[in-house]
């Protein structure tokens, strides 16, 4: 069987409108193409940008090559794509790790009307799930790959080394992140699942506390919140979202 890897995403559409999509530590922009195709077909452009050290088959990629500053670098270049585009009214949202940099894009960037975030690590204090799972995520890609059991342990031995100072500097970039989220005042989606077990829900309570203009829904369902069984809620919520801002700006 032939595995296509994955890439970047950009799908066009006449006018203005443009949403970044900002995808999670162990995710591609394969995660946000289910909602990407719905913001088309409903007169937005999308673009997902691919997080560097992402979309291999080496999960030590991630650990060595990306990093909250090359991540952030990203989402600022995906705005400078758009306006290469020729869009003007330009929307972020974000996935997990994404979200980190999506709110940091509607805290810092003028350009950007709005904005959110699907499992926001907003708020949570430990990255200890999220260790966990990209642990299991890794083992899993290395099994995937074929390789031989004592290869496979010998990596995971590595990533454990590393992955501590790797996540500290994450949750660096989210505290500062959320340490900000009182000065936004343009409008802010948040979702979050009841059942998810990667991040802290109640920090989506608590992000909506903060935010003056907060959009927080809560929904049946885990942490991937774009493609398991809530991503059709989601897509009409985040809609709905977009164009009540646009009935306000008219």
């Amino acid at each position: 069987m032939k595995i296509i890897a994955p890439k970047p995403f950009y799908f066009e559409n006449d006018g203005p409108k443009a949403v970044v999509l900002l995808h999670s530590l162990s995710g591609t922009p394969n995660d946000m193409r289910l909602l990407g195709r719905f913001l088309q077909r409903n007169g937005y452009s999308a673009y997902a940008p691919m997080f560097a050290g992402h979309g291999t088959r080496e999960p030590l990629d991630i650990i060595e090559q990306g990093g909250p500053d090359a991540w952030w670098k990203q989402a600022e270049e995906a705005l400078d794509f758009l306006k290469s585009q020729g869009k003007t009214e330009f929307y972020f949202f974000g996935l997990s790790l994404g979200a980190i940099f999506a709110t940091k894009a509607v805290e810092e960037c003028p350009e950007v009307i709005a904005g959110g975030t699907f499992g926001s690590p907003l708020y949570n204090t430990s990255f200890k799930n999220i260790r966990d799972a990209f642990l299991i995520y890794s083992q899993k890609v290395y099994e995937l790959n074929e390789i031989s059991e004592d290869q496979i342990q010998a990596k995971l031995q590595t990533i454990d080394q590393k992955i501590d100072g790797f996540l500290d500097s994450i949750l660096t970039e989210t505290t500062d992140v959320t340490a900000n989220l009182k000065n936004i005042n343009k409008p802010y989606f948040i979702g979050q699942g009841t059942h998810d077990d990667m991040v802290d829900k109640n920090g989506a309570n608590k992000v909506a506390d903060d935010v003056k203009n907060a959009d927080l829904h809560f929904y049946d369902a885990g942490h991937v919140l774009t493609i398991n069984t809530a991503h059709k809620d989601l897509q009409t919520d985040v809609l709905n979202f977009l164009e009540k801002i646009e009935e306000t700006n008219a």
